[in-house]
């Protein structure tokens, strides 16, 4: 099973990180590939809960269908595809001396025939997109980090 990996540092508390990883709802927002993402499970999100997602790749829209296998807040993140290709999805929040590092991780199938040479090089792809979200990541806690902060020293006006 080929796997996909990269990793960031985040100026921002593990939790701030994980308000952001955890609201499924907002993974368009810093998804290089994820046009949409809703709950398919009452909430609150949890271990067990179901979303659904619609994707780009190359032309094409893909819907999966996913289930959450690991919850541990702040820290560790799990889901693997219950309908569509098959993968498995973990995002790994860890406490560092200037804020907090997240891992992601994406192992997935090939389908059959398909030489490994080719699960090679779409790994390295998958690691390069998992490198963009990221930074998206990265742009989006800090940001609003710096917003709290900024409001906090003005007294909250």
């Amino acid at each position: 099973m080929p796997v996909a990996q990269s990793q960031i540092l985040i100026a921002a508390t593990p939790e701030a990180v994980w308000a952001l990883i955890s609201d499924l709802e907002r993974g368009p927002e810093w998804s290089a590939v994820t046009l949409e993402c809703g709950l398919t499970s009452p909430r609150p999100v949890g271990l067990g809960s179901t979303y659904r997602s619609v994707s780009k790749f190359a032309a094409s829209r893909i819907t999966t269908e996913h289930e959450i296998m690991v919850w541990d807040p702040p820290h560790r993140l799990v889901s693997r595809v219950t309908k569509g290709a098959e993968s498995l999805f973990t995002q790994l929040c860890e406490p560092a001396d200037e804020g907090a590092t997240l891992t992601m991780v994406n192992e997935f199938a090939l389908p059959r025939g398909v030489p490994s040479l080719v699960g090679e090089k779409l790994a390295l792809q998958v690691s390069k997109t998992l490198s963009e979200e990221l930074k998206r990541i990265k742009e989006v806690v800090e940001e609003a980090h710096r917003a709290g902060d900024a409001q906090c020293s003005s007294g909250g006006r």
